[in-house]
């Protein structure tokens, strides 16, 4: 779902200052009575019309974190999931370690994990 345009923004807020009804503004505006009321709270709050940038997920590993990850799994192919998790200390979980791991070419044979062959 798109942002709202801040051109109608303002409108939503002239309108709210005016003292029209929620209702109807979102009506005007082909709007939900929800959003009118998260804009003119988000203005009242802030002073501002533009939304609030969403930040997205955090990265469950970082750069460093990645290349250990990768030297530690090279010289030790053996390890388990959980082993690897303890040993690194990992802020993650099994099944997100197993994804990182795949796109890391690695492939899950048995107990362990080998780099593909191409």
């Amino acid at each position: 779902m798109k942002p709202i345009p801040n051109e109608i923004r303002e409108l939503i807020v002239a309108a709210k200052k005016r003292g029209e009804k929620e209702k109807n503004i979102a009506e005007w505006f082909n709007v939900s009575k929800g959003s009118v009321q998260t804009i003119w709270k988000l203005y009242r709050d802030t002073g501002d019309i533009l939304p609030i940038p969403y930040p997205g997920k955090k990265p469950g590993m970082s750069e460093e974190q990645l290349k250990a990850l990768d030297a530690f799994v090279e010289a030790n192919p053996d390890k388990t999931l959980d082993e690897i998790i303890e040993e690194l200390r990992l802020p993650i979980k099994k099944s997100r370690l197993s994804v990182i791991l795949i796109k890391m070419d690695y492939n899950f044979k048995k107990r362990h994990f080998t780099q593909k062959n191409n």
